[in-house]
C-alpha cells in the first residue's frame, strides 16, 4: 500500500501561505475534488488584528478559535482560545471528511493544538490514508512528502509549483 500524500506549507508571517492555500483549494475543486478541513483566518478590525476565526471548508461554517480581551483559560500571546467554538466547528468538518478526497488544513499551529479535539483531528487526519494539504506554523516540525518554505519573492511562483506537484501525485 503507498503511503498517503502529505504536502506542507510553510513560512514566517505574512508572506502568503493561507493566500496560497486557498488557490490550491480552489483550482483542487475546479478539478472536482471534493475537499474537507478548516483553516483559519485572521479578523482584522480597524486594521488591527482581533482574533483568528476557524471556519469548516466544506460548509463554510464559521466560528471564532481565539480573540483578544476575553476570559478564558487557554491563552496564546494575547489570544484567548475559544475551546466550544472550536469543538463546534471541527464536530462538522469531522461529519465532512469521510467522503472527502482531500483533507486540507490551515494551519497546523500552537492555538489549533491547544483544543484537544482539533488536536486529535490534526493528528488522525496526518495518520490517516486520505491525502493532506496543511499550512504548518514556522515553528512547528512535520514530516511529509513535500514541504514548501513560502517567501515574499517566491510566493507568486510556488503556488503553481505546488498544485502542480499535488495534481501530479493525486494521478498516481
Amino acid at each position: 500500500m503507498n503511503k498517503p500524500l502529505r504536502v506542507f506549507i510553510t513560512g514566517n508571517p505574512g508572506v502568503g501561505k493561507t493566500t496560497i492555500f486557498s488557490f490550491i483549494v480552489n483550482e483542487l475543486r475546479k478539478r472536482n475534488y471534493k475537499i474537507s478541513g478548516f483553516y483559519c483566518p485572521e479578523i482584522r478590525e480597524g486594521g488591527r488584528r482581533v482574533g483568528f476565526q476557524i471556519v469548516d471548508i466544506a460548509t463554510g461554517e464559521r466560528d471564532w478559535l481565539a480573540k483578544e480581551n476575553v476570559p478564558g483559560r487557554v491563552k496564546i500571546g494575547r489570544y484567548t482560545v475559544m475551546e466550544e467554538n472550536a469543538n463546534r466547528i471541527i464536530n462538522i468538518t469531522l461529519s465532512n471528511t469521510t467522503s472527502a478526497d482531500i483533507i486540507a488544513i490551515d494551519e497546523i499551529g500552537p492555538m489549533e493544538l491547544s483544543v484537544e479535539p482539533v488536536r486529535k483531528f490534526i493528528e488522525s487526519t496526518l495518520n490517516g490514508r486520505k491525502p493532506v494539504i496543511a499550512v504548518v506554523h514556522r515553528k512547528q516540525r512535520v514530516q511529509g512528502d513535500k514541504i514548501y518554505i513560502v517567501t515574499l519573492e517566491n510566493r507568486n511562483e510556488i503556488k503553481y509549483e505546488i498544485l502542480n506537484f499535488i495534481l501530479n501525485s493525486l494521478k498516481n
